[in-house]
């Protein structure tokens, strides 16, 4: 009895081990699909996913970049590049953004105007809090529930 519950276990490991050490054929299905034509390159496709280019909303907030001196600063310019290159595809703040002014003076962010509710005034800190460069936020936005 004990000699065959040993053989019980023995048998299907040694089926194993044989199965593992036999030699796997490569299967070229794939590249004889792409040499016949009958499966086209990935990413060759001339249709576009979406039928028309998607347009975004116009409205864009007021930024204004503060110099010492009109001395241009090269870090503010291109920090106030980056907040309107992250609150441009933000569709829901469209109509907020026309109303904002943002002021950009040695990494610093002072906010003014009038938005539409406070998760936008929430959306627009959080968004330019995201922005590499910035030090301080100064938010003096003001919130009209009837702004359009």
């Amino acid at each position: 009895m004990k000699s065959l519950n040993h053989f019980a276990w023995i048998v299907p490991l040694i089926l194993l081990t044989a199965g593992c050490a036999a030699p796997v054929a490569s299967d070229h299905t794939i590249a004889e699909w792409q040499r016949n034509g009958m499966l086209p390159p990935t990413g060759s496709e001339s249709t576009r996913v979406y039928e028309a280019p998607q347009t975004y909303p116009t409205a864009q907030p007021s930024i204004i970049v503060q110099t010492d001196r009109g001395a241009t600063a090269a870090g503010d310019l291109a920090m106030a590049d980056s907040i309107r290159q992250q609150l441009e595809y933000d569709r829901r703040l469209a109509p907020s953004l026309q109303d904002v002014t943002i002021q950009v003076r040695d990494g610093r962010i002072t906010l003014s105007g009038v938005v539409r509710s406070d998760l936008d005034q929430r959306l627009i800190v959080d968004n330019i809090r995201d922005v590499a460069g910035v030090t301080r936020i100064t938010d003096d936005l003001q919130i009209d529930p009837n702004l359009d």
